[in-house]
């Protein structure tokens, strides 16, 4: 047995040649994430503990699991990502590397997004193309969605949520094209760590096993040994425990590859047999239903109990919206993928020839396919096609290689890449002539800023007069040698010519941290007075870096946000100071009995223990004087960010509706920035206009009475100070002036009495129920005292 397995390691070795692309696409998809820190690493405020901070939101649900396991233990019930894959990946990392915490949790995505290349060449490498795999691979690993969830700092599991599939693909398809039984195991083990790794891909798993269970039955139904990798794949894809499943997994392969003789067609349908019951009995079938429900079938509500119509998180997530069929969503959602619309378009022809040259690249639709789920299902599923369609751009490129190897076709061509080049040095260099000396240009003035087809231009411009320049520059050689070598001037070009457009977007796409030194240095000072077992009342965008930094609770978070998760904390910031403490103190209390009592949803037992049978009834219990809320076992603090007022209207929405029926009650809600002054009105966006003695405010053509207006500002001392105007008593439209922030907030009554506007923007807090911990421009927290 040794002796066989020792075989099978000798057929993995890779030449010289793949290994060098390899390296070499890995190096370039390495060096074009390290702009980010390149640029970032010039503002002090994105720093702490001397090191650049993370740019996702979700990655400090990881850095806390992390944090937690390197301490060796967390809190009961505080929702840390202890021991979940992600987080034991970095702790391993942080045991082994002579790195700092925060240095590891910065450029993870960078080195282990880039892995990519790997799969891709190696797919390539299967149709013995490697120049069409290295090709794809350059554009893959910086296609704008991939770049954007695995830049540097984007410390999630998206650093690898495409790189293992890949894996599979080519697993796959090294199967179907070798036919041999060594490459058994691949599919079952990187399904296997991709389930570990992120269990959301179950579904896309799935897809593959029903894929190749398809391919199987149309194209190679006679072939053996497929019907044996559906059912590694079938073990491998049940919900029974890794470990479990992993033995049985590997056993299974043994038997297979070492005990051939007993796998006749009996013993393989009886095996399969089993293998799809005890997939049915764990429940594997219900992860892909969740999975439709929550990503397709959307409705405008979600009910959890039939009587309570809570609002749809869905609708108010930008990764989760809808692309139209308009022309400017196309186009985004091409960019997304390809970088381009005609790299898009190109990609797209060289997938459907590849798939007519390769049956077996059709084991990689279901990858392109849930990548163009973002139609419907969102923008963030875009990058799972990128991989696919950069393959299918590589063999486009090849595919034009192939045509010009004629001499008249390639004699025509490099003549005409020449002659382009001096038009476009002729059209560029009268632009840029006349720009210089203060003239529009004479000819085409916008020839290269139409459709964003500046920096196409530039770069064929660039290879057109490679292409003609190297033709009659190597045209004494002999024929096949020109040949050969033009062929890979013309793969660089077309390559060169699909990555400018990423490059571009990589430059411009400038992210911020997630959040500024100012607001840690909040966290921090909180982090010192808080205990554990304190929440912090915040939205849930806010939940898990706050979770990280103040080694807090919190109600909310990046996983935890459906419609009744979030009702309670949205009617803590949107209701008046008494009804917020008293909502705020019963969910923390409820919230921890439930972790012992499972008693469902909060809300349904607040009502029984209060005796309430009218929801609405019992919500405006909240603001009565006389209201009893639950014995006080813990602190709560409000975490009230400036940056929470580019969502305030969001948040509105989970509680601003009627329970009952989910029918919305309509707030008015704008903060807007002084624009431009016409006439004696100031136009703050958005349609609306505020008049120069702020008396007034224009919504459109319509013209509403302002009840009071507000000025904030800051002294010297960084007290606030709030300067209050009385302006019409039957106005229903409030304004306020934050001047420090340039920003202008428009609300009505509701809006204006809020517990998010009165403490964050006025200070207004009423002393009975708030004591200020830290109060700035950027955060303020305060300690409820009930």
């Amino acid at each position: 047995m040794a002796s066989k397995i020792s075989g099978l390691l000798d057929k993995f070795k890779f030449s010289k040649q793949t290994c060098f692309l390899m390296l070499a696409a890995f190096v370039f998809s390495v060096v074009c994430r390290l702009y980010w820190v390149y640029w970032a690493g010039e503002y002090q405020h994105f720093f702490w503990n001397d090191q650049l901070m993370i740019s996702t939101n979700d990655g400090y649900a990881f850095a806390e699991g992390a944090r937690d396991m390197i301490a060796g233990f967390h809190q009961p019930n505080d929702l840390s990502y202890y021991g979940r894959s992600m987080p034991t990946l970095t702790y391993f990392l942080y045991q082994i590397l002579p790195f700092s915490f925060e240095t590891i949790l910065l450029y993870m995505s960078v080195f282990f997004s880039s892995l990519i290349v790997i799969p891709v060449i190696l797919i390539g490498k299967e149709y013995e193309m490697p120049g069409v795999g290295f090709a794809a691979a350059l554009l893959a690993s910086i296609a704008n969605s991939y770049y954007n969830r695995t830049m540097a700092g984007y410390y999630d599991t998206d650093m690898l949520t495409i790189v293992l599939p890949a894996f599979s693909v080519w697993a796959m398809i090294r199967l179907a094209q070798k036919k041999n039984v060594n490459d058994l195991i691949f599919i079952p083990i990187f399904i296997l760590i991709n389930d570990w790794w992120y269990p959301s891909s179950y579904s896309l798993n799935f897809a593959m096993l029903g894929a190749f269970l398809l391919y199987t039955l149309i194209f190679d139904r006679k072939n053996a040994l497929n019907y044996e990798a559906v059912i590694l794949m079938i073990v491998a894809l049940t919900y029974i425990d890794f470990y479990a499943k992993s033995a049985l997994v590997v056993a299974l392969y043994l038997a297979m590859r070492f005990r051939p003789q007993i796998w006749d067609k009996r013993a393989v349908a009886a095996c399969l047999a089993l293998a799809v019951a005890l997939l049915g009995y764990s429940g594997g079938l219900n992860q892909i239903l969740f999975q439709l429900k929550f990503y397709i079938f959307r409705g405008v509500s979600e009910s959890s109990e039939p009587v309570f119509h809570f609002y749809n998180v869905n609708k108010t997530i930008m990764e989760m919206s809808d692309y139209s069929f308009e022309f400017e969503s196309i186009n985004a959602f091409a960019k997304r993928i390809s970088g381009h619309i005609v790299t898009f378009a190109l990609s797209l022809v060289g997938v459907a020839a590849l798939c007519l040259k390769f049956r077996s690249f059709l084991l990689a639709l279901p990858m392109l396919l849930l990548g163009f789920l973002a139609l419907k299902g969102g923008l963030r599923f875009t990058i799972y096609s990128v991989p696919v369609m950069a393959i299918g751009f590589g063999y486009f490129a090849a595919l034009c290689v192939s045509f010009f190897k004629k001499d008249k076709i390639l004699d025509k061509f490099c003549t005409v890449c020449l002659a382009a080049f001096f038009v476009f040095f002729f059209l560029y260099f009268d632009k840029y002539y006349s720009l210089l000396h203060g003239k529009s240009p004479v000819f085409a003035p916008n020839f290269d800023g139409e459709a964003g087809f500046g920096v196409y231009l530039a770069t064929f411009a660039a290879a057109a007069l490679i292409c003609g320049a190297a033709y009659f520059m190597v045209s004494g050689i002999s024929s096949l040698k020109k040949h050969a070598l033009l062929e890979k001037i013309c793969v660089f070009c077309i390559a060169a010519l699909s990555l400018m457009p990423c490059l571009e977007h990589i430059y411009g796409y400038k992210v911020g941290t997630v959040f500024a030194k100012s607001e840690v240095e909040s966290l921090d000072k909180l982090h010192k007075i808080a205990g554990r077992e304190d929440y912090v009342l915040a939205w849930w965008d806010y939940g898990y870096p706050i979770r990280y930094y103040a080694d807090v609770k919190t109600l909310i978070d990046g996983g935890k946000h459906l419609g009744r998760d979030n009702f309670a904390v949205s009617f803590a910031l949107a209701s008046n100071q008494r009804m917020s403490a008293n909502m705020a103190r019963l969910e923390v209390e409820y919230t921890e009995r439930n972790f012992s009592e499972r008693f469902g949803l909060n809300l349904n037992q607040m009502m029984k223990d209060y005796n309430a049978t009218s929801v609405n009834s019992f919500l405006y219990s909240l603001n009565s004087k006389d209201f009893q809320p639950p014995q006080k076992t813990r602190e709560i603090y409000y975490y009230l960010p400036d940056s929470m007022i580019d969502i305030f209207s969001a948040v509105l929405r989970f509680s601003n509706l009627d329970l009952n029926s989910g029918e919305e009650y309509g707030a008015i809600f704008y903060p807007g920035k002084p624009y431009s002054v016409d006439g004696d009105t100031i136009n703050i966006g958005g349609g609306f206009s505020v008049s120069g003695d702020a008396s007034k405010v224009y919504i459109g053509e319509r013209e509403i009475s302002v009840n009071t207006y507000f000025e904030t500002s800051y002294d010297e001392k960084d007290k606030l100070v709030v300067k209050k105007h009385e302006m019409n008593a039957d106005g229903k439209i409030y304004l306020i002036f934050m001047k420090d922030y340039r920003r202008f907030l428009v609300l009505d009554e509701a809006v204006l009495n809020s517990a998010y506007i009165q403490l964050f923007v006025l200070e207004n807090y009423d002393k009975e129920l708030f004591e200020p911990v830290v109060l700035n421009g950027a955060v303020k927290i305060y300690r409820l005292l009930r």
